[in-house]
């Protein structure tokens, strides 16, 4: 057997007396093969920051490849930006369901379940918005709105039930950088796919999310029950009656305003300017990779003060806007402008979660949380669907003035906050 020792005793005296008599290892048995799984499930790290951190960036990755190509296949086959804003606002829709359906899903099929139901709809969702055909594009589009809100929520049950809070300052930072670098990577990449064949892009996005099914199978971890977070709405009444969380929900909001717009209204800017399809995923990209400064600006932000930091992020991203919006024919100059609205939209996403964080009871946090974070879901729906009336009066400019407008007051807004934040 060259030389090798073997696991059977009897191997040393056949090499020696009988090179022939050689007797081969069997095949490991199916209880030996099990336990070589668990051996490998304990040798991967306990579930922390960087277990965490990797599950959303294979999540964003399979979302970020066609977060370019979304738009542009929805202005195809809706023909027009004021129905293709509709179709925006119906599937933030499905996500709001989706988030509020959540902890009841969590009770009745445990947590582990749910997770893997959530990865199949982002694995089966690109299949069908490649089916070349506005019904097919539709519900693949559905279902990746409901995936998407779906893997957020569950990711922060999984966070709350294994990573405690001393280790939130290292999680949150972690998980933003590589949530990041997807989202630099992937649209810059996944446009030029599209530009190549509309399906391979589809496939490959289905693809990573397959190996996040497996992967996170493979891992076998569930999460308690009891972890499950409150039906948001059962505590709408006490977040919004208090001031300073009221002001929290509507400045986190403005910002992720800008984000909805930009990724869907941008690609469509680009694409009526005559820019060729690459330049939305690039317009992506370039807004995404100013989430790297996102340490320096928080500096900056305990420099300046929060208050006047945040309200500041809101003016630039106006003045901005407006400026891309007055660009006129010059197309070229609005989307630097447009680049430029990213650095106040990227510099209030690095301190705005401290809004809510200074202004919650730490005895509510669990309930005002999930209230909190409607406004992602918020912000998918209410804005595409005011953009869509606005559109049918004005040309699509007229979102970015109209999103310029809302910063202004978000940042009178913003004026508000504690002096002492």
């Amino acid at each position: 057997m060259s030389g090798r020792r073997s696991v059977y005793k009897f191997a040393d005296h056949t090499d020696r007396a009988a090179p022939f008599m050689q007797i081969q290892p069997k095949p490991p048995s199916p209880l030996a093969r099990g336990e070589a799984i668990v051996g490998a499930r304990r040798a991967w790290p306990k579930p922390g920051p960087g277990l965490m951190a990797v599950l959303f960036l294979m999540d964003s990755v399979a979302r970020a490849l066609i977060a370019p190509v979304i738009p542009l296949e929805a202005l195809r086959l809706f023909g027009s930006e004021q129905r293709a804003g509709l179709m925006v606002s119906a599937a933030g829709i499905m996500g709001v369901i989706a988030t509020f359906a959540i902890p009841t899903l969590v009770a009745r099929w445990r947590a582990r379940r749910v997770y893997l139901a959530a990865i199949a709809l982002l694995a089966v969702a690109p299949v069908a918005m490649a089916a070349d055909g506005l019904f097919g594009f539709s519900v693949g589009w559905f279902m990746r709105s409901i995936a998407a809100a779906s893997l957020l929520t569950m990711l922060n049950l999984y966070i709350a039930a294994f990573i405690p809070k001393k280790q939130l300052a290292t999680s949150e930072p972690l998980r933003t950088f590589l949530s990041a670098t997807a989202w630099v990577a992937g649209p810059w990449i996944g446009v030029r796919l599209y530009t190549l064949d509309p399906r391979l892009v589809f496939a490959i996005s289905g693809g990573c999310a397959l190996l996040l099914f497996g992967f996170f199978l493979w891992l076998g971890l569930d999460a308690p029950t009891g972890m499950a977070s409150r039906n948001p709405l059962r505590n709408l009444r006490r977040y919004f009656s208090q001031p300073r969380l009221t002001l929290a929900w509507i400045i986190n909001f403005g910002r992720e305003t800008w984000w909805v717009m930009m990724f869907n209204y941008g690609p469509w800017y680009l694409e009526d300017a005559g820019f060729p399809k690459t330049a939305a995923g690039d317009l992506q990209s370039s807004c995404t990779a100013m989430l790297f400064l996102t340490l320096g600006l928080g500096w900056a932000a305990r420099r300046i003060g929060l208050r006047r930091f945040i309200a500041g992020g809101f003016l630039l991203m106006a003045a901005m806007l407006v400026a891309a919006a007055l660009a006129g024919r010059q197309p070229h100059l609005a989307w630097i402008l447009l680049l430029g609205s990213a650095l106040g939209a990227v510099a209030i996403d690095s301190v705005a979660g401290v809004t809510f964080l200074r202004a919650v009871r730490p005895f509510e946090r669990p309930q005002m949380s999930t209230v909190f974070s409607i406004y992602r879901d918020a912000a998918s729906v209410v804005p595409p669907l005011f953009f869509s009336v606005l559109l049918g009066f004005f040309p699509l400019p007229a979102v970015f003035v109209a999103t310029g407008i809302f910063a202004i007051g978000c940042g009178l807004l913003a004026l508000r906050l504690p002096k002492g934040l």
